[in-house]
């Protein structure tokens, strides 16, 4: 998979796109979440770093939306030595109170994993298996393609099954934890992103989340390691 790298501040953007929510974690209409703090890498790359997040949500009736983007760039001594870019947006629409549709894209565009770009989308079946006050479960699955040009090689299409989970648990009234896992499965490369997340509230719009990022390539261009990982203690304002 991709290096994960290094996030210089000035050079961050966060753009929006369009993803879901679940009305019990987002209220009705626009919300969204900006982050900023310190960040550990260990794979491909071994750094420290600043790292910014930000995220829009948008939920109007059965309608739910969520989307993130980000650029991040490093450099050592006046040498770049990572680079990376990414923008996703996922929507679904509710079938029922536990059974809804979706749709997601995502781009990745990294210098230093060894592919030009991927570009990957799907449409499938999500539903809510658990839904207590407290603690929910989603569980989804569906088809999709994947575009992946690698880095002097020739351009890949390939279909691929994408399977998805998100836990979501209220501990406190001021602490929650979140753990999301992606499997992308095709011919030439299965993908799998797992982040692992604890938010707990300091005051007001204000809270402090650290969380844990493991990704894997099942096949990766020679010199690039299959596990990248990203830990992260960030600050986070909620508006």
């Amino acid at each position: 998979m991709s290096r994960l790298c290094q996030l210089a501040p000035w050079a961050a953007l966060f753009i929006v796109v369009a993803s879901p929510v679940y009305a019990a974690e987002a209220p009705q209409g626009l919300s969204g979440e900006a982050e900023l703090g310190a960040v550990a890498t260990s794979g491909n790359t071994n750094t420290r770093s600043v790292n910014t997040k930000a995220r829009l949500r948008y939920v109007s009736g059965r309608w739910r939306h969520e989307g993130h983007a980000a650029v991040l760039r490093a450099s050592d001594g006046g040498k770049v030595t990572a680079e990376r870019y990414v923008l996703s947006g996922k929507s679904d629409y509710d079938l029922s109170p536990h059974n809804y549709l979706f749709a997601t894209l995502r781009y990745e565009k990294d210098r230093f994993s060894g592919y030009d770009d991927q570009v990957s989308e799907a449409v499938g079946y999500g539903r809510r298996l658990v839904d207590r006050p407290t603690l929910t479960l989603d569980l989804e699955l569906g088809l999709g393609g994947r575009h992946s040009q690698q880095t002097g090689g020739r351009r890949r299409d390939v279909g691929i099954v994408r399977s998805a989970g998100k836990l979501g648990w209220n501990i406190s009234a001021t602490a929650r934890f979140t753990q999301g896992l992606v499997v992308e499965s095709g011919s030439d490369n299965s993908s799998t992103e797992s982040v692992s997340a604890l938010k707990v509230k300091i005051n007001g719009n204000f809270a402090l989340k650290t969380s844990l990022t493991v990704t894997n390539n099942s096949s990766v261009p020679p010199g690039i390691q299959h596990t990248d990982t990203i830990t992260a203690v960030t600050l986070v304002y909620d508006f």
